[in-house]
């Protein structure tokens, strides 16, 4: 797997911002609990300085909320199709980066429709 820089995830996250006009506000890391969210109505959205892979998807999927598929449904529905839009354009795709979104899905109770979908999308088990 091609080893991708910090500042090559972050620029990644502020040229797709640029390109779909969304607005970024940044959460201090002193703040020790991560408060992701995207706000479609004003198209912003609230993310962690990308230091990470995990922090990177994590941008990437509250983007997916204000450009991806099918953000007018039920919650789960909204979360797994922005995660499917993070993963479609990230850069780079790790195990991290499906541990992160397998946690962010576990708590939102996805269910079996929502874990076949991903695995028919992506072909993988999760």
């Amino acid at each position: 797997m091609k080893k991708v820089k910090r500042i090559d995830m972050a620029i990644h996250v502020q040229e797709l911002c640029a390109v779909n006009y969304i607005s970024v506000a940044y959460q201090p890391l002193s703040q020790k609990h991560p408060k992701y969210w995207a706000r479609r109505d004003v198209r912003k959205i609230m993310i962690r300085p990308t230091k990470n892979t995990g922090y990177y998807v994590s941008a990437l999927h509250e983007i997916g909320h204000i450009v991806g598929k099918f953000q007018d449904r039920s919650q789960l529905t909204r979360e797994l199709w922005a995660w499917v839009w993070a993963r479609q354009n990230a850069i780079v795709w790790t195990e991290t980066a499906d541990r992160v979104m397998a946690r962010a899905m576990n708590s939102y109770g996805w269910q079996d429709n929502h874990k076949a979908r991903w695995n028919q999308i992506f072909g993988e088990q999760q």
